[in-house]
């Protein structure tokens, strides 16, 4: 058939496999398979403005794997509770700094694309990820003076604004620009050329800084709390340090490397900067709100609503751009007969699946088909 959006001859089937969009749908030949919002590419079942944390931060992980991981995310999570409830407050603090870059780092070595590197994706993102962590919090620590309480209620103190600017906008913005300097690096590399790939190494160095940061920022606790103590308020930064800020880390480090990543294989020039804008105005939100929010004294449910309000923005935005890039990048690959890794069926694809339309290039097991292909399509780059 003749796809309707791209005007490329392709198989028969219900999406096109060159660009992915949807037969069933008016056609739009300015937008591809662009406009398929319903299905998001690497995870056809969900759809593209879906706030799924594992189908975002783990693109390449097979269908019937992310089961596996969410559930040993929820048991990760039943751990730091029941050593909540039990107050053994520092073990959870070190489980929740642990949870989600222990999950990344079993993610990497389940996904062979990355099998043949693993030096330079281990040491090069979540290990210089956590190098920088640390430093950048030492840093920061070391420039916050004895500030004054931030009081914003009606009848408070005046606030201090240059305190407030520190902590909660110069600080995080700095932060955003030096945190994906670990995963550019190997920006350079012929066989990570996909935008998919700068955003996973972007998560993978994120969320290295997030478990630095927290056990840099929580190491008084570590050396002085006494085994066991009453929980009070520590639920707060057990759900901040060991969830939210994870995701956070790593989806504003995975969307600004994405958005800086060059791709020879997109076919517009649709520009992906507008990311680097948006991770820094959400490191800015999620600091600056918490803070105000939380001296204002409404309680620590509201500081934690604005939190995952913030977290999960950032979580659709990095989705749709994947979704996109995905979609840009598919022309170069060529035309094969494989078993489709998501719905099974034997398909004659290019660069989606016919039947359910997923992205073959989001594929642990069949990225390195995929883009050997592209290579001999396109030829060797540079």
């Amino acid at each position: 058939m003749t796809c309707g959006s791209c005007g490329r001859d392709v198989p028969d089937g219900v999406f096109c496999t060159a660009c992915g969009a949807d037969s069933r749908l008016a056609p739009d030949a300015h937008t591809g398979g662009a406009s398929r919002r319903g299905r998001y590419a690497a995870h056809p079942e969900e759809a593209v403005f879906h706030p799924g944390i594992l189908t975002t931060l783990l693109p390449h992980l097979d269908h019937d794997r992310v089961d596996e991981f969410r559930w040993a995310l929820f048991a990760g999570a039943a751990v730091i509770l029941v050593l909540y409830l039990a107050g053994l407050i520092t073990a959870a603090l070190l489980v929740a700094a642990v949870l989600m870059p222990l999950l990344y780092v079993l993610y990497l070595f389940e996904v062979r694309t990355y099998r043949d590197a693993p030096a330079s994706v281990f040491g090069l993102t979540m290990g210089a990820g956590i190098l920088v962590g640390a430093v950048l919090t030492v840093l920061a620590n070391m420039l916050r003076p004895n500030l004054p309480a931030l009081d914003v209620s009606p009848l408070g103190a005046s606030l201090d604004v240059g305190a407030f600017m520190l902590t909660a906008a110069a600080i995080p913005v700095a932060q955003e620009l030096v945190k994906p300097i670990p995963a550019l690096l190997l920006r350079s590399r012929a066989q990570f050329d996909q935008t998919i790939d700068g955003f996973v190494f972007g998560v993978a160095a994120g969320l290295g800084f997030a478990l630095a940061q927290t056990i840099v920022q929580f190491s008084d606790v570590f050396r002085t709390f006494d085994v066991r103590v009453e929980p009070g308020a520590w639920a707060l930064p057990l759900v901040t340090f060991g969830v939210l800020m994870p995701v956070l880390h790593g989806s504003t480090t995975g969307i600004i490397a994405a958005a800086l990543w060059p791709s020879r294989k997109a076919s517009t020039g649709r520009s992906r900067l507008p990311g680097v804008a948006i991770s820094l105005a959400s490191a800015v939100l999620f600091a600056g709100g918490s803070q105000v929010i939380g001296a204002i004294g409404v309680g620590p449910a509201v500081v934690v609503a604005w939190q995952v309000l913030v977290v999960g923005g950032v979580l659709l935005y990095a989705r749709t751009l994947l979704h996109s890039a995905l979609i840009d990048e598919a022309a170069a690959f060529g035309m094969r007969r494989l078993a489709c890794p998501n719905c099974r069926d034997e398909v004659t694809a290019s660069a989606f699946c016919p039947s359910c339309g997923m992205a073959l290039a989001a594929s642990a097991g069949a990225t390195q088909n995929v883009r050997r292909d592209a290579d001999m399509a396109t030829g060797p780059a540079g």
